[in-house]
């Protein structure tokens, strides 16, 4: 059996059970238990496929059936620049938090403090850091899962200016000021939970997706004690959703100033920001 046929034997087994990219899926299985780049497929389309690759793409396929997330089947997931190691336990990056770290970055000043609550697998603040090393990255993460892979990924990169601890949003920066607050806490509504689909909803961890019935209980917290926490022009950096937004917006006005709503790369209002209060 070639690489193509194994992909096209895969793909016909999305295509029964109803996967709408079943040709994308099958590419990924194939070539994640081929050992090559997606972009590299067609030069090895024709290349014979060995027992163990095909039991290990019959490995992925079975789990991607059951709705497992690729990016925690392959243990892995591009980020920007970088390649992150994650698994159970931790938030998988969506491609609009992706996209706002260009929206973060626009007007940082040389040498700026930034402080990320809720890392996840490090993502944000790895990016942030690997991309303007001259920036100092403090990221916070209550759940002890996900914190283990985001100092994985920072072992891996050896970024020396960022550093990971633990704890309940700025309970351990105590007394300390940022540039730039960052956060992409739990967002989702309760009660939108069986709208999910099965891949978020059954594996990746619920305290980062759901805060309470408006799905406002992290984010309410964070935006009060925000002000403490932000230097003279200092500002936050949050990410929402859709639903919550304006009183998100509303919550922010009553501690910051210039508060405003931004979109995404998709057109929907993902984002919030504003600045310290003169």
């Amino acid at each position: 059996m070639t690489l193509l046929e194994l992909k096209h034997s895969i793909e016909q087994s999305f295509m029964k059970a109803g996967f709408e990219a079943a040709d994308v899926e099958a590419l990924y299985i194939a070539c994640e238990a081929a050992g090559i780049p997606d972009r590299m497929f067609a030069l090895h389309a024709r290349d014979a496929v060995s027992p163990k690759t095909g039991n290990k793409a019959n490995s992925y396929l079975y789990r991607r059936l059951a709705n497992e997330p690729w990016q925690y089947i392959f243990g892995h997931a591009p980020f920007r620049d970088l390649e992150l190691e994650l698994g159970p336990g931790c938030l998988i990056p969506r491609p609009e938090t992706e996209y706002s770290i260009d929206l973060m970055l626009r007007g940082l000043p040389q040498g700026a403090d930034v402080c990320e609550l809720g890392i996840g697998s490090g993502a944000i603040s790895l990016a942030l850091a690997s991309e303007r090393p001259d920036l100092n990255v403090t990221g916070v993460e209550l759940s002890p899962d996900a914190l283990r892979w985001a100092k994985k990924n920072l072992k891996k990169l050896a970024l020396p200016n960022v550093r990971f601890v633990r704890g309940d949003l700025f309970g351990p920066v105590s007394g300390e000021i940022f540039d730039l607050i960052v956060a992409n806490l739990p967002y989702i509504p309760e009660g939108d939970r069986e709208h999910l689909p099965p891949n978020v909803r059954d594996y990746e961890p619920a305290e980062a997706l759901f805060a309470g019935p408006d799905g406002l209980a992290v984010i309410s917290r964070a935006l009060a004690e925000s002000p403490a926490h932000l230097k003279p022009g200092g500002r936050i950096f949050f990410e929402l959703a859709p639903c919550n937004a304006q009183r998100a917006l509303e919550l922010a006005s009553a501690v910051l100033s210039d508060a405003k709503l931004v979109r995404d790369q998709y057109g929907e209002i993902r984002f919030l920001t504003a600045k310290q209060r003169a």
